[in-house]
């Protein structure tokens, strides 16, 4: 009660004894809340720290989250966060965070951000994470049925048959209701044998084996297809009349 009555009549000085006093009413925590400086420890452990408890009381850490990779980097203080071009900041209990409450209710999906079909809304990974193959096509795990041969997708737990896992890619009945397009003629070297509609990408330029095709140049290559005029020989080619390192009917008018 005394100190109540002291605390009481100190607020009522006037402020130049206030300045005075306000060194010594820090220690005694008297009528300076303005200069009074709290510093609280978050659900995490760090010292003035922005985690907070979700309702499920779990304790759930701001985070850097790249809207490009779909990566997501973890602060301790959010306000010394420094975002990237392509990285945002989101609160603990933003109203678009996928983690907030997240254990109170399950949300399957692929959680690995390296998939090709990655659910950054998936709090539960159900094994459907799939992988980039050929014509650029996102194949997905799926569950197939060995007498039918019917494949069907959806999550690995709810699949009663045999399950055609990542580790199982590329399969040929990988997504058999998607239509691939890609290259179909054989001879062609982007060919892709699976394909089911040609979307004319074909090209035959880029394996054909290019060099030196003069016997008798020093740097002949035997398995060369196409001349690509990089011989090197000491003395003329041997019937190269036009010195163009190769022997043709170029070469004719000189003998006749």
């Amino acid at each position: 009660m005394g100190h109540l009555i002291f605390s009481e009549v100190i607020c009522a000085m006037n402020s130049m004894l206030m300045t005075r006093l306000h060194i010594l009413l820090l220690f005694i925590g008297f009528c300076v809340p303005e200069l009074a400086y709290t510093q609280d420890t978050d659900c995490n452990g760090v010292l003035n720290g922005s985690a907070l408890s979700d309702t499920c009381g779990v304790c759930q850490q701001a985070y850097l989250y790249d809207f490009i990779l779909h990566t997501v980097q973890f602060v301790d203080i959010a306000a010394d966060a420094v975002a990237g071009p392509t990285q945002v900041v989101v609160m603990p209990d933003d109203p678009g965070n996928p983690y907030w409450n997240a254990s109170c209710s399950s949300t399957p999906g692929c959680t690995d951000p390296t998939a090709c079909n990655f659910s950054y809304l998936a709090t539960e990974d159900d094994g459907t994470c799939g992988i980039t193959y050929d014509c650029e096509e996102c194949q997905q795990p799926f569950c197939s049925d060995p007498v039918s041969q019917q494949a069907t997708c959806g999550a690995e737990a709810d699949c009663g048959q045999i399950w055609v896992g990542i580790q199982n890619l590329p399969n040929p009945m990988m997504n058999a209701s998607c239509e691939v397009l890609c290259c179909m003629y054989p001879t062609a070297c982007n060919c892709v044998p699976h394909a089911q509609r040609n979307d004319l990408s074909c090209e035959w330029s880029s394996c054909i084996v290019q060099g030196c095709t003069c016997p008798s140049a020093e740097n002949f290559s035997p398995l060369a297809e196409q001349d690509n005029g990089t011989y090197s020989f000491e003395s003329t080619c041997v019937g190269d009349v036009d010195s163009d390192g190769a022997v043709t009917a170029s070469d004719l008018p000189a003998f006749i």
